[in-house]
């Protein structure tokens, strides 16, 4: 015992402490207990080990709760266009658009058929006037009209100043007359001895003028002619007696 170093002492010693923490509470010493007493350094990793096999799928979670909204993503491309949809009912009438341009002419038509002559085939048409002034006149006068403008047929009577008529027929008969200054004009279309229609050039208008138009069915031998009342006066060409055939009967 003599020749007991102190390290030896030491040893002994640590060694009785490590037997005492093995102890379990029944004073048994295990495995668990004598490997944690004499545990060595981590040893070197492993290597990985050979992947498992899928599990089983589990239960499905529970609802989560709503997100915020996204952001807007960019536009689609434009959709085919669809069937035409179910005709709508008459809208409101618009308003008037603006006149549009003139547009070109059409194809000439074809000819038409030939239509009924509604004229006389007979022609007969005359026009007068006077070329110098006449009155005031003292009592009623028939009014001559020496200037001959046309005389188709020759019914005009240029010596009488009456046209007389040599065809029966209706006929348009028109007469214009002017006055003097300050003096009225005055005038019939007479048929025969019978006053048709009156002219009249009222002197209030300076020279005052009047004109009339008539249609009249004649016979032959009938005369139409221009009676100027009395303190009348007439202008010279500015006063005119003109007629035609319409139709015969």
């Amino acid at each position: 015992m003599a020749h007991v170093t102190t390290c030896q002492v030491v040893l002994v010693l640590f060694c009785l402490t490590l037997f005492s923490h093995a102890y379990t509470t029944k004073n048994e010493i295990t495995k668990e207990n004598m490997c944690s007493c004499f545990q060595g350094p981590p040893g070197t990793p492993g290597t990985p080990g050979v992947p498992g096999m899928h599990g089983y799928r589990g239960q499905d979670g529970g609802k989560g709760e709503k997100g915020y909204p996204g952001d807007i993503g960019k536009p689609g491309r434009k959709g085919d266009m669809g069937i035409d949809g179910p005709l709508g009912p008459p809208g409101d009438r618009g308003k008037r658009g603006t006149k549009g341009l003139k547009g070109d002419f059409g194809d000439k038509g074809d000819q038409g058929q030939k239509g009924e002559c509604l004229h006389s085939s007979k022609k007969v048409a005359f026009s007068v006037t006077r070329s110098k002034m006449l009155g005031p006149v003292l009592e009623h006068t028939a009014v001559y009209f020496d200037r001959v403008l046309t005389n188709v047929g020759a019914h005009f009577d240029e010596i009488t100043s009456h046209f007389v008529c040599k065809i029966n027929g209706t006929y348009l008969l028109s007469v214009h007359v002017l006055g003097q200054q300050k003096r009225d004009a005055f005038a019939w279309i007479m048929l025969n001895q019978n006053h048709q229609v009156p002219v009249h050039g009222d002197s209030r208008a300076g020279y005052g003028t009047g004109s009339n138009t008539i249609i009249l069915r004649l016979t032959q031998e009938d005369h139409v002619w221009i009676q100027l009342r009395a303190n009348s006066a007439l202008m010279n060409d500015y006063s005119t007696f003109s007629g035609y055939l319409l139709f015969e009967d």
